[in-house]
């Protein structure tokens, strides 16, 4: 993946917008979650989610390598696991890893791209909480 500096990652245009998952123990520095997943459970780190969307009582899991998982929990249920990790909730259906947002533009409403090419929109509610997350954020140098 090649290397972002975090003054390029938000355009011109916007430097002034003003329990039911386990966890495995870390046994490295990349936390585990083991993803209920059809008739099994899948071990999938931290590091490899992109973003999650949210569709009633179901989450769709995008990783890094392009796999799609449709799991039967909500979305709040991984916003409340995952929070104080690299994840912000941008949207009511869409959780995003700040280590795989490219830009931000800011239109009408908000916009992110991220790594994969994705377009994810941004509600003009959590706009500022995403400022402030993305502006603190340390992204991991081995993605």
């Amino acid at each position: 993946m090649e290397t972002i500096l975090r003054d390029n990652l938000l355009d011109q245009v916007s430097t002034n917008f003003p329990k039911s998952v386990e966890k495995k123990p870390a046994t490295s520095s990349l936390q585990k979650l083991l993803i209920p997943f059809y008739d099994r459970k899948r071990t999938v780190t931290i590091e490899e989610i992109v973003r999650l969307e949210g569709s009633g009582n179901y989450t769709n899991f995008f990783l890094k390598d392009g796999t799609r998982m449709l799991v039967s929990r909500t979305l709040k249920e991984y916003e409340e696991l995952l929070d104080g990790q690299a994840f912000v909730r941008v949207h009511k259906s869409c959780i995003v890893n700040l280590g795989y947002v490219r830009r931000f533009y800011v239109k009408k409403e908000g916009e992110l791209e991220l790594t994969d090419g994705q377009q994810v929109k941004i509600s003009r509610r959590r706009a500022q909480t995403f400022i402030d997350r993305i502006r603190n954020f340390l992204p991991a140098t081995t993605r």
